[in-house]
């Protein structure tokens, strides 16, 4: 019953999302609520859901309502005008250039493992030049997925630690496990890059258009006077902290910057006053949308949903199914992540498939590479990763409208990942 409520809830949660009948916070709200209630538990038991839910996203937060408010604050006083006319100038309408230069800079940037830092660094910098060649955001955030898919499953990565512990291996030795796969990953970063430019170039605004009209009417908004190069010194410091093993949470490095900024570039503490609260108003919506999601992980997780939901996939599965189990599931990976988040699905998910198998002489380390390696792809596309949020605020973006757009790109990206391992002989039929 719990399972078939789950279930229920996701489904129409991503048909809500998708089809923006309601706004987020309402669905994220709603929703999870009506299910629990559906589900027998008491106000008391919500509650306790509830709070642990909304403690999980303190942190996100509050770096996502500084980290807009500063990074705003340098937009509208012409911190990146310069790069921004460079960057269009030198490419002119040549997208391609600007899309390699977007997949390079995200490999760098989540070399930490850190999605919200990743977004942090890349969408502020690229979304504008984006805008200027008629580029929509939404294309942005989907081209990020492949080069984040890859680095996202790092030795160090999160989903690699959790995918290892559960096989057993120690996580050097997993990734060591992986890197033909790996290798097939970026080369479809690059792929899916490219198919998006092209649908872009079909389907969305004319980037021919947009520079012809708008790329030389674009002035700066200020003389480069010391303060420019002040702004300049505090953001490049504050993006190398971003990196540093700081015993600063991240967070307050986007306040004390913010802080800082404010002080230099508005000295009088009305004109302070009153930037705070403009700037604000730009991450209100997506702070309320964050923990709005607060409440329905807290509830999904807390009431035993996720792994009613992920112990029913595999009972209802076809038992002739079982000695290639993993793979079929391989083929959902990016869904399965998107409805269970990353806990569940490695920890809930990946044993019981591991489970399965391994009478069949399929060894864990394998099963557990499939869904590295095909899952990777859902996590920057999922409602219940909160590091999306933050991308999804800097690009003005909703989560339905991300998810409508980017995933009938990355699924295929994933299946044909997993193609691709099973020829090289790192995923096993």
């Amino acid at each position: 019953m719990l399972s078939v409520i789950g279930f229920i809830l996701m489904i129409v949660l991503m048909i809500v999302l998708i089809k923006s009948w309601v706004s987020p916070p309402v669905a994220f709200i709603g929703l999870p609520l009506l299910a629990a209630l559906i589900a027998g538990f008491s106000l008391a038991d919500i509650g306790g859901f509830i709070e642990t839910g909304m403690e999980s996203m303190l942190s996100t937060a509050v770096l996502f309502v500084f980290s807009i408010s500063y990074f705003t604050l340098m937009d509208e006083i012409g911190l990146f005008d310069p790069i921004i006319n460079a960057l269009t100038k030198k490419a002119g309408k040549k997208v391609g250039m600007v899309v390699i230069a977007l997949l390079l800079t995200t490999f760098v940037a989540h070399l930490d493992g850190s999605g919200a830092t990743t977004f942090l660094i890349v969408v502020p910098a690229f979304l504008p030049i984006f805008k200027r060649l008629g580029m929509r955001p939404q294309a942005l955030l989907a081209m990020m997925c492949g080069p984040y898919a890859v680095m996202n499953i790092l030795p160090w990565g999160g989903p690699t630690m959790r995918a290892a512990t559960v096989a057993g291996i120690e996580t050097g030795d997993m990734y060591a496990f992986i890197i033909p796969g790996v290798v097939v990953l970026i080369i479809l970063a690059f792929v899916n890059a490219g198919l998006i430019t092209k649908w872009e170039l079909k389907n969305g605004l004319r980037p021919e258009e947009v520079a012809e009209d708008g790329a030389g009417g674009k002035t700066e908004k200020g003389d480069r006077t010391w303060k420019y190069w002040f702004n300049l010194a505090l953001t490049i410091v504050m993006l190398v902290c971003l990196f540093l093993d700081t015993p600063l949470p991240l967070y307050s490095i986007f306040m004390i910057a913010y802080a800082i900024a404010l002080v230099v570039n508005f000295p009088e503490t009305k004109t302070q006053n009153s930037k705070i609260k403009s700037l604000g108003q730009n991450a209100m919506v997506m702070t309320v949308t964050l923990f709005s999601v607060g409440i329905f992980m807290g509830i999904i997780s807390e009431t035993g949903m996720v792994e009613a939901m992920a112990n029913t996939i595999v009972e209802v599965l076809p038992a002739s199914m079982a000695p290639h189990m993993h793979w079929f599931m391989a083929l959902f990976s990016v869904p399965l992540m998107m409805i269970l988040g990353t806990d569940a699905f490695y920890y809930a998910l990946l044993p019981i498939i591991i489970g399965v198998v391994s009478p069949f002489g399929v060894a864990a380390e394998a099963v557990a590479a499939t869904f590295l390696l095909t899952a990777t792809f859902g996590t920057p596309v999922s409602p219940s990763v909160a590091a999306v949020y933050v991308g999804l605020g800097l690009a003005d973006v909703s989560i339905g409208e991300h998810i409508k757009y980017s995933l009938k790109f990355v699924w295929p990206m994933s299946i044909l990942t997993l193609i691709g391992a099973t020829l090289l002989g790192v995923v096993p039929f």
